[in-house]
Formats: C-alpha cells, sequence, structure tokens
C-alpha cells in the first residue's frame, strides 16, 4: 500500500511539473516593427551627410509630433526637435500609406526660413511571428517612391530629391530612404 501511494505521489508531482510553462518574457534585444531610416545629404555634393537644423516630424492624423529625444522629461518641447543626418520614422501597421510632415528650422521665430514639406510612404505590410512573448511585428516593403506634395504656404520645397535605397524595411541597420536638399 505504501508502495502505490508513493507511485501515485510522484505521478502526481510529475504531472504537476508538466503542466507549467516557463516564464515569457520578450527581451529588449528581441527585433521588433522596424522604423524607417533616413539619410539626409547634400543636394550639390552627395557624398556628404547633412544634418537639418531643428527638424519636426508629424504623420498626418497624429496630434504630437515623433519623439527623437526620449531622455527629456515629456514636457520639454526640445524633445520632438533633431539635428541629425539620420532618423527613423515609424510606419502605420494599419495600412499602407504614411505620409509625415517633415519641418526645418522648425523653431525659428522667422518664417522665411523655417519650410516644411509633406512626403507620402506608399507600402505593403507583413506581419511576421516572433513568439509568444513578443507577439508579431511587421515588416515592410515600399512600393515606388516617395511622392512630395508643394508646400501649402508657399509652394518651397526644401527637399529637393528622394531616392529608394532599400525599399525591404526589415531592420533599422541600413538606411532605406535618403533625403538630398
Amino acid at each position: 500500500m505504501k508502495k502505490i501511494q508513493n507511485i501515485i505521489t510522484a505521478l502526481f508531482i510529475a504531472v504537476c511539473f508538466f503542466g507549467c510553462e516557463k516564464d515569457d518574457i520578450c527581451s529588449g534585444t528581441t527585433p521588433t516593427t522596424p522604423r524607417l531610416m533616413i539619410e539626409f545629404r547634400e543636394k550639390d555634393n552627395p557624398t556628404i551627410l547633412k544634418p537639418v537644423t531643428d527638424l519636426k516630424a508629424r504623420a498626418t492624423g497624429m496630434t504630437t509630433d515623433v519623439i527623437f529625444n526620449e531622455a527629456l522629461a515629456s514636457t520639454d518641447p526640445k524633445r520632438y526637435l533633431t539635428s541629425a543626418n539620420k532618423i527613423g520614422l515609424p510606419l502605420r501597421i494599419t495600412g499602407v500609406i504614411t505620409e509625415y510632415t517633415l519641418t526645418q528650422n522648425s523653431t525659428s521665430a522667422n518664417p522665411a526660413i523655417r519650410n516644411e514639406d509633406k512626403i507620402t510612404f506608399n507600402y505593403n505590410t507583413r506581419e511576421i511571428y516572433v513568439s509568444r512573448a513578443c507577439g508579431y511585428k511587421t515588416n515592410f516593403n515600399l512600393t515606388g517612391i516617395p511622392t512630395q506634395e508643394p508646400n501649402s504656404v508657399d509652394n518651397n520645397r526644401w527637399i529637393s530629391n528622394i531616392v529608394v535605397e532599400t525599399p525591404n524595411i526589415e531592420t533599422e541597420n541600413e538606411i532605406h530612404i535618403k533625403i538630398y536638399f
């Protein structure tokens, strides 16, 4: 009888352990949905990277701008500005079009040098299963050259040319678009 109790206890413990699942935690290093990586270059000398002064980016339909400086306080307006020569912009995963207004010299008091261009990115999406903890990520495939709308204020564009370098957006480790100005 003691032997049967021991076997039943052992089976009960084994069943309990088989019912356990390992903790599902999505590591911070796990690749997620990549942003569109853009590099800015000198239009007259394309080999030279050129920073955009006080660049601000806002997707159409959004109420806030893209955050470039997450380390700043949430109330600091400088968190939405960058003067870099490379940026990453998120694309909408629920559609096939994302439109951005990119404003150069956005903090200038002089409206003559503050200039904004509206760019439309068309793409296809593809969901990829990452893991049970992380869920899915979305990769993108640009379906043409991004289009520009004239500036609504003065029809003056600060962006002179847009070139697609890598239409498949699967990682943030490469430049997808080069913008010349």
